[in-house]
């Protein structure tokens, strides 16, 4: 049947390539020709001779048919041609087609991948200016202010934390179109909860003259599976429309309910202008905005409550309105959260491993060898990139903890040599290789990709250390009694030193070793003051690109010194002071230092004074 097609289609082309006239006079003789030889083959068959009466009357015969044969069949093959070519013209054109729907598909997973780019760069590029503004300005609001300066810093917090909240929209916008957004639900505790819902709905309240008022059951339980993140978004996002629609002096009422074992409803209503009838069906429309009673469309993106319903849904819940206009709103938020109890002591487990620690933080280094030897772990320690090539070629290690910010190299650097020796069968066998950071902003995925095996944060946590432990060495371990860990309720007020930080160094340390960490912070930090006000004066008399460098790498030392003692102020303080490609930190660094210098040893007598003084468990 290929044959056949084949050989067709060569005639059908050939013929065209003679053209009509030719073709035609070529089939004229053809068919004669086959006329001819038919009639004396069938002559000589049936009469055993040939006649030429018989050849004429063939010929004649052929003469009156052929034309119309050869007419009809030239029309045949010229149709036939015809929708060929129309044939491969749409074939042509479905090729195109294709090419271009590839194309398409090709630009929009750019797209799709430029957009999560552009995304992970706003969250490290607009994350790090908030944070500072909201931290600096915490800080500034329990200095002595005239009631103008802390009306206004009042303004700066809360108006970067709602940027922030804004913010955290926009990329939960792009999260939800990819289907991307996640819940990480742990334990919180509901009294602390509500405190945090109450503080930032007066700040917010405060800046209208609104009065807020919180009421909650009495059978809420103590702590709750959610996740605090999530739901925190949520309720900014309606007490700030709350506040936004309701005019100065109204108020603002929130009640905290339990609707069954396993669902809970925060119901916010407000003395505001409200929402017409019309406009209900729509409110939780993404970028739908509603017109008031002057016909003016509300301020705000539009995206604020369509997420947060989505988000409750997510959360096994939902979020619902009711309103009237003149008569304010009230919006019901329902979330799913288990019953949750205190988190239990910290089963640790004997890993008995080999570990190299890369620091150059002495206090980081007394912490992390503290901790290490809770899991049964032998540490040698390297304060340069140097010595850990010499420890390495010197020892077998099981794991390796990598500080990312080295005198002499990075830790990336390290990683990445180490693997390629490995690769290239220079050495034997690689040892688990896990990154010390206290950088925030990289996914554990990026660290991946720098050579890295996983990453912990700083300053380092008995939980998160465990967990890894685990999770890559659980085929060694063997399970210890450990002490309790888990802190009792916080106090609401703003030290300057993280108490759960505190409470567990000191389970892990003992308290008269962390006391001594104390001491060895004290007689450091003064050295590392003088180096950051060495290179920073330097650097403002040179504008030297190398000094500038050098001012940012002291201040992240600091910044992880000041982490390992708890002083979780002074480390707000110092991660602005590292990050020296910042917009700001020009102008900004030299405040940033004398804060360093001026705050610290208050700061650590206030911790050591807790530590000795206040801490419960004595």
């Amino acid at each position: 049947m290929k044959n056949i097609k084949y050989y067709g289609q060569h005639y059908v082309n050939w013929v065209l390539r003679l053209g009509k006239t030719r073709s035609a006079v070529f089939g004229f003789v053809v068919l004669c020709s086959f006329a001819i030889a038919v009639q004396s083959v069938l002559s000589i068959l049936f009469k055993g001779e040939i006649r030429a009466e018989d050849l004429l009357r063939s010929i004649i015969f052929g003469l009156i048919t052929v034309p119309f044969v050869i007419y009809f069949f030239n029309l045949i093959v010229e149709k036939l041609e015809r929708s060929r070519m129309e044939l491969e013209a749409s074939l042509h054109s479905l090729s195109q087609l294709r090419e271009q729907d590839t194309a398409l598909n090709a630009q929009l997973e750019k797209n799709s991948r430029d957009k999560t780019i552009l995304m992970a760069t706003i969250s490290h590029e607009l994350r790090t200016p908030l944070n500072g503004i909201i931290g600096l300005s915490r800080i500034l609001l329990e200095g002595e202010l005239s009631p103008q300066q802390r009306e206004y810093l009042k303004t700066i917090n809360v108006s970067a934390v709602s940027l922030g909240h804004i913010f955290s929209d926009i990329i939960d916008l792009e999260k939800i179109d990819s289907r991307r957004i996640e819940l990480f639900p742990r334990e919180v505790e509901f009294s602390q909860l509500i405190s945090q819902i109450s503080h930032f709905a007066n700040l917010m309240a405060e800046q209208k003259q609104i009065r807020f008022h919180i009421d909650y059951a009495d059978d809420l339980p103590d702590f709750i599976l959610v996740d605090n993140a999530r739901l925190s978004q949520i309720l900014w996002n309606l007490v700030s429309n709350g506040v936004k629609f309701t005019p100065p002096n109204g108020e603002l009422f929130l009640n905290v309910i339990r609707q069954d074992p396993h669902h809970f409803s925060f119901i916010l209503r407000d003395t505001g202008i409200g929402i017409a009838k019309a406009e209900l069906p729509h409110i939780f429309t993404m970028f739908y905005r509603a017109e008031s009673a002057k016909q003016q469309k509300a301020q705000g993106s539009g995206i604020g409550l369509a997420i947060s319903k989505q988000i409750a849904q997510l959360m096994g819940g939902d979020l619902q309105v009711e309103s009237e206009l003149g008569k304010g709103s009230t919006f019901t938020l329902t979330i799913q959260g288990e019953e949750a109890r205190p988190r239990e002591a910290l089963a640790l487990h004997q890993h008995a491993l080999k570990v190299l620690l890369v620091e150059d933080i002495e206090v980081n280094v007394v912490v992390a060898k503290a901790m290490l030897s809770k899991f049964g772990c032998e540490v040698d320690v390297a304060m340069t990139g140097a010595e850990a090539y010499q420890c390495f070629e010197n020892h077998s290690y099981d794991l390796i903890l990598l500080d990312i910010q080295l005198p002499d190299t990075t830790g990336f650097e390290i990683a990445q040599n180490l693997r390629r020796r490995y690769e290239n069968e220079e050495v034997d066998y690689l040892p688990l290789l896990i990154a010390l950071t206290a950088n925030i902003m990289h996914t554990k995925a990026e660290y991946q990709q720098q050579g890295m095996d996983d990453v912990l944060r700083k300053p380092l946590s008995l939980e998160a250390l465990a967990d890894c432990l685990a999770r890559h060495f659980e085929s060694w371990a063997e399970t210890i009694e450990a002490p309790d860990t888990s802190p009792p309720a916080l106090p609401q007020d703003d030290a300057p030193f993280d108490r759960q930080s505190l409470r567990e160094f000191a389970d892990v340390m003992g308290k008269n070793a962390l006391l001594a960490n104390f001491a060895l912070f004290a007689t450091l930090m003064p050295n590392y003051l003088a180096n950051l006000r060495q290179f920073l004066s330097q650097w403002q008399q040179s504008q030297n690109a190398e000094d500038r460098k050098r001012t940012a790498e002291e201040a992240h030392k600091i910044k992880g010194a000041v982490a390992s003692v708890g002083l979780i102020r002074l480390q707000q303080i110092a991660q602005l002071a590292q990050m020296e490609k910042e917009s700001g930190w020009e102008e900004g660094i030299a405040q940033w230092t004398a804060e360093l210098e001026s705050s610290w040893q208050n700061d650590l007598h206030q911790a050591q004074h807790w530590l000795e003084k206040d801490d419960p468990k004595g």
